[in-house]
Parts: structure tokens; C-alpha cells; sequence
């Protein structure tokens, strides 16, 4: 199965005050700790979504496609959208990942994958931390064309109720672990040095 992973990474980081995928995690950025984890598990094509933080990314040189959100006040599905289209047609299914969920381990990944190998009628796999939903999604290339007309209003948590998503349960408590504030970033840096 040809993968790719899509990283949201257009935000405005207003809560934690300074941009999450520059911020500094296990000794490089928050950016690098997530695409290390996504090259870990194989996956071959990685695209980062930018916004106003477009020219400090490339400055990372890191070997994935940038592509820019035109409009990245749209908010969070448009970031999606954006990366959906830069997406290559060869690919099967690809991982919707947010910078600021950024511990998520490669065995996390490549259990994903091989749950929706094993289950071809599912549109996608959504892993499971004691029965909460977590990230990244994995979605089959098939739902494109209705990801890139839909509706953001939503976001994309209201098309899972009309698709075939399998639920993973998984024992990476990283799938739940979210730095919108300095306080989740502080807690998140010591779980990587503690």
C-alpha cells in the first residue's frame, strides 16, 4: 500500500504564543520529531501544510513537499484540503496529522496501515487510547474528491459519521497528547526527557 502523511502545520499558534512546529522537542523541532517518526515507519511521501510560517519552514530543509494554504484563517479542514491536493495519484491512503499531537510512535503508523490492509471495505482507521478517539487518522485516496468539495463548517469529524471508519484500539497514549498551550508543551517535553 503506497502511503503518504499530511502535517497541519498553518496554524497561528495563539494560544501557545510561538509557532508549535519551530518549537524545540527531544532536541529538534516539533516538525522534525514528526517527520522522523512518518520516515520511521516508511511512509514515502510527506507533505507539510504552511501558512505565515511558510519561509521559517523551508529554512528546516527537511526532505518533504511544502505547500502553502492560501488562506489558513479558513481554519484547520482547509489545511487538509490543501494537502489532499498536493497528494500524488499513486498513493492509497493517507495519515491527517496536526503538529501539535507530535509523540504519535512509528509502531503507532504502521499499525494503522496494516489494520486498513486487513480490512478493505473500511474508508479509514482512526486509533483508540481507552476508548477515546485519537490522531492520526488513516483514510483511503478514495474519499479525495469528497474531502476536497467539502464543506469545512464541520471540520473533518463530521464526514466520519457518513464513511466505514474502523476503530484501533492502541496502547500510544501520544495519540491523545495535544500542545495548543505552553502547559501541554511543557508536559510533553518531559515525558521525551523524564
Amino acid at each position: 500500500m503506497k502511503s503518504a502523511a499530511i502535517i497541519l502545520a498553518a496554524g497561528f499558534s495563539s494560544r501557545m504564543g510561538s509557532d508549535k512546529a519551530l518549537l524545540e522537542l527531544g532536541g529538534r523541532t516539533t516538525l522534525e520529531q514528526i517527520v522522523s517518526s512518518y520516515q520511521a515507519a516508511g511512509i514515502g511521501q510527506v507533505v507539510v501544510v504552511t501558512g505565515q510560517n511558510h519561509a521559517a519552514l523551508v529554512q528546516l530543509c527537511l526532505p518533504v513537499e511544502l505547500v502553502q494554504n492560501p488562506d489558513p484563517t479558513a481554519g484547520m479542514f482547509s489545511s487538509i484540503q490543501t494537502g489532499v491536493a498536493a497528494l500524488g495519484p499513486a498513493t492509497d491512503a493517507f495519515f491527517v496529522q496536526p503538529v501539535d499531537i507530535p509523540l504519535v510512535s512509528p509502531a503507532t503508523l504502521t499499525g494503522l496501515l496494516a489494520a486498513l490492509q486487513q480490512h478493505p471495505a473500511a474508508d479509514g482507521v482512526i486509533p483508540l487510547f481507552n476508548g477515546k478517539r485519537g490522531h492520526p487518522p488513516l483514510l483511503r485516496m478514495t474519499l479525495r474528491q469528497e474531502l476536497l468539495h467539502a464543506d469545512a463548517a464541520g471540520g473533518l469529524r463530521s464526514l466520519y459519521c457518513g464513511w466505514r471508519m474502523l476503530e484501533l484500539p492502541s496502547e500510544d497514549q501520544a495519540v491523545l497528547l495535544d500542545m495548543d498551550t505552553p502547559e501541554q508543551y511543557a508536559r510533553l517535553k518531559g515525558r521525551i526527557t523524564g
